[in-house]
């Protein structure tokens, strides 16, 4: 491959480093969600079941399950579009050199900073971290990571994800085969 990480990561491309993505409410979680989810996974947990149980515990009623809360931004208020789920998620808008469309996770860390409660009105913001090229085995690749934050109605971070994904040029199939001999 004849690219350099100059000439793939352009100055345009660069400056989205540190951009944010307008704020966006999600759906409001309720207590049938939080039923559907224990029903899936099996964890009664009663800190999510029974508001006198996560009173007793110091919450003020009974609380998402974190994984659950990790699901949320995939699910965007009613009447938003999916161009608006789009614009909350800004590795979708970067502009990308020609050909790289291959995408691969290169991680992803959680921290669950506050509780959120089951009917909470919670919304979501995400920025670009950084923007790197590395060599990998497929090529040059670049790497993206951008952290998600979910927010309660105080805008207080409940949840903040950074994930990092590789992005490479797409591989045609005659020269995956040849790899492979």
């Amino acid at each position: 491959m004849t690219d350099s990480s100059e000439s793939i990561l352009t100055p345009e491309l660069r400056s989205w480093i540190g951009r944010n993505s307008r704020p966006a409410q999600l759906e409001t979680m309720s207590a049938s969600d939080v039923r559907r989810y224990v029903d899936a996974t099996g964890d009664a947990n009663p800190l999510w079941l029974d508001d006198d149980f996560a009173r007793s515990a110091g919450y003020r009623s009974r609380l998402l399950p974190p994984t659950l809360v990790g699901w949320v931004p995939f699910s965007m208020k009613e009447g938003d579009s999916a161009s608006s789920s789009d614009a909350t998620d800004l590795r979708r808008q970067l502009p990308l050199p020609d050909g790289y469309t291959n995408v691969r996770n290169a991680g992803s860390e959680t921290e669950w900073l506050q509780p959120a409660y089951v009917g909470e009105q919670l919304s979501t913001r995400s920025r670009i971290v950084d923007i790197v090229a590395r060599q990998g085995r497929t090529g040059l690749g670049i790497y993206i990571t951008q952290e998600e934050q979910i927010l309660n109605s105080r805008q207080e971070i409940v949840m903040r994800r950074r994930h990092t994904v590789a992005v490479f040029p797409e591989r045609k199939f005659s020269d995956e085969k040849k790899e492979i001999r």
